[in-house]
């Protein structure tokens, strides 16, 4: 039987190690924001895809749950301290509203995150937690997809390269301090 991975082309999904040393490469070869944005969100679309998928096992889902919750830590919290701060302190209300949503659905997302760590996820596996991971899992999938067809051409048309690069900086910084965790 051919799984989801096999169906979307993926081999395997990065491991959080494979994560970390891409981290340190980004920083070294300068990689611009926006490639390491969507570098990110495919790490957790890789993840995404099991949560969502009614086929995949409970122990699939589980690994792949904790390997999500891990990955939306380390993005959303890295974004929230630095992307969304920069779009709300713009002249543009356009630009500062985007920051606040951006701020309120990684919120949203945190707080289903901490409900399903205390629901012990690692351990037992219900329909609770089935249906909680879903919710969160999708409006993961909706936050990326919306990054990246309005922020993302925010981004590209408000900021100056030189307020990208510290953008950037400062991003793979609180990434490498979030995944430490």
């Amino acid at each position: 039987m051919e799984n989801i991975f096999q169906k979307l082309g993926i081999v395997d999904p990065h491991t959080l190690t494979q994560i970390r040393h891409s981290l340190i490469e980004d920083a070294q070869n300068e990689t611009g924001l926006i490639v390491i944005l969507q570098e990110h969100h495919y790490f957790l679309e890789e993840s995404i895809a099991i949560i969502i998928d009614h086929s995949s096992s409970i122990p699939e889902k589980r690994f792949h749950l904790d390997r999500f919750l891990s990955l939306l830590w380390m993005h959303g919290k890295a974004e929230q301290e630095t992307l969304y701060i920069y779009l709300q302190q713009n002249l543009e209300e356009l630009v500062r509203l985007e920051g606040l949503a951006g701020q309120d659905e990684h919120e949203m997302a945190f707080q289903l995150r901490d409900e399903l760590i205390v629901m012990n996820y690692k351990t037992q596996w219900n329909d609770e937690i089935a249906a909680k991971s879903r919710v969160l899992a999708v409006l993961i999938k909706n936050h990326i997809d919306l990054e990246e067809s309005e922020v993302f051409t925010i981004l590209k048309k408000e900021f100056n390269n030189f307020e990208l690069e510290q953008i950037r900086i400062e991003y793979l910084t609180k990434c490498q301090s979030y995944l430490r965790h």
